[in-house]
């Protein structure tokens, strides 16, 4: 159906920052609900009616009815964001009118983006990420599906200054909490000197890569214990951690409890 972006009412059911194994596989099966994939990172394929490869950078959206399945890439597997959500039109004209479901949005089934575009989408589907929980409205989506039915990607130029690398650095981080590397290793990767590296960050940021890469993990970390029924050893494997005494110490030193501590204080509970 015809729809005005004014009139769209959004309820987001689920979202999930997935980060997936090499040759990971799924199907999706879309009954009721709009889907949206942001792939942050890897490769992959996602197949419907046709068979389509996709990288980092890329949009996916599944219409209710749709079904898929997906596949990582053997060497570069796919991180991405799923936002699950159901979409209806309510008209006001001096009083409230029918609400009308919103079969399909006016989006393409996939779309690629420019450099720029990549990093403000990146930001926009993480920040939609850590700060949903059940039952809150789509006020954030919304303004995202805004942006995605009012602008078009042209390809923009990649930019090179160094400061740009730094945002790059900066996402990668965000995005990559889960993984270990080196300062060294973060400045060979988009070549930019780990001297200045460091002065941008603490310029910009307030920290050094290191403890904003732990702050970032520490975040994540906390989201799990208070939304999550998982156990804190799988809590600290997901979170980037090898064992679970050193996921609690790291904790317990940012957030003054242990992770079991924290999660009785903080949990929260929606049902």
């Amino acid at each position: 159906m015809a729809y005005d972006l004014n009139e769209l009412h959004l309820h987001i059911h689920w979202v999930l920052d997935k980060p997936t194994a090499p040759g990971w596989t799924d199907k999706r099966n879309n009954i009721g609900a709009h889907t949206l994939y942001w792939i942050h990172e890897g490769k992959g394929t996602f197949h419907t009616e046709q068979t389509y490869p996709v990288e980092g950078g890329m949009l996916a959206y599944m219409p209710p009815g749709l079904a898929m399945s997906m596949e990582s890439d053997g060497r570069f597997p796919l991180r991405m964001t799923m936002i699950l959500f159901d979409c209806a039109a309510v008209g006001y004209d001096k009083e409230w009118t029918c609400v009308a479901p919103v079969g399909r949005l006016e989006l393409p089934f996939l779309r690629s983006f420019g450099l720029e575009s990549s990093m403000r989408l990146s930001g926009q589907f993480r920040d939609i990420y850590r700060c949903w929980v059940p039952g809150a409205q789509g006020g954030a989506l919304l303004a995202l599906i805004h942006e995605l039915h009012a602008t078009s990607d042209n390809g923009a130029a990649v930019r090179d200054s160094a400061a740009s690398k730094m945002d790059m650095v900066k996402d990668y981080l965000e995005t990559s909490y889960y993984s270990e590397f080196t300062i060294g290793q973060l400045a060979d990767r988009f070549g930019i000197s780990v001297s200045y590296l460091r002065k941008m960050f603490l310029q910009h940021v307030g920290m050094s890569p290191k403890h904003y890469h732990n702050h970032i993990r520490n975040e994540h970390a906390k989201h799990y214990l208070m939304y999550s029924d998982l156990p804190v050893k799988e809590i600290a494997k997901a979170c980037g951690y090898l064992e679970e005494y050193h996921f609690s110490k790291s904790f317990k030193k940012l957030n003054g409890l242990p992770p079991s501590k924290f999660r009785e204080t903080h949990r929260l509970d929606f049902n």
